[in-house]
């Protein structure tokens, strides 16, 4: 005997034990093992599914981003009614976010540009079980006492992009790449009805 038919007939014989003690019959695992092949076959549809997805956004985003407000800049309209009673508008279109190697450097420019309230400062503190009366103690309570706070700041991302609107609008110089701010029009589908 191989050592191969050894392992696989060592294996055989553990599956049947197994579904002995859990009182499955072999028609029990055929099933179960079509139930495992099925899900596997649908993680594969949903992953190919989710790709399809992912370039049909991107194919959109293209044309909403680019190619119709462009074409329609071209030719000196915002906005065109489609045949089928639909209306194309262009609109301005304003994004931006702040990477964590640009996190300093911008958190830097708004401090020094007098627009630090943007900044958002979070303080969390993580209790074990029966700390409520610890909780409500002040900072510096806590790491006198040897709690480990830890120190959030963020800028919320629509207040980014309420910010970089207001500032790129009222003509300021602001450091576009600290903030990956992006500033065009989008082409925005208005379907027949107005919905």
């Amino acid at each position: 005997m191989t050592d191969t038919f050894k392992v696989k007939k060592s294996l055989m014989e553990d599956m049947e034990k197994d579904s002995k003690i859990h009182g499955l019959k072999d028609d029990d695992l055929e099933s179960i093992s079509t139930l495992c092949q099925k899900a596997s076959d649908k993680q594969r549809e949903k992953e190919q599914k989710e790709q399809e997805l992912k370039l049909l956004n991107e194919e959109l985003n293209k044309l909403l981003f680019e190619v119709i407000p462009n074409a329609l800049t071209e030719r000196n309209l915002t906005s065109l009614k489609l045949t089928d009673g639909s209306e194309i508008n262009i609109e301005p279109y304003y994004s931006a976010r702040i990477t964590a190697e640009n996190q300093s450097t911008a958190y830097k420019w708004l401090r020094d540009n007098g627009h630090g309230d943007l900044i958002k400062n979070e303080i969390t503190v993580s209790f074990g079980r029966n700390e409520d009366e610890e909780s409500i103690q002040l900072l510096k309570a806590l790491v006198k006492e040897g709690h480990e706070p830890v120190q959030k700041t963020h800028v919320h991302p629509q207040t980014l992009k309420a910010f970089i609107r207001e500032q790129i609008e009222a003509g300021k110089d602001l450091p576009r790449e600290t903030f990956n701010a992006f500033a065009g029009e989008r082409a925005t589908i208005k379907p027949k009805g107005g919905k």
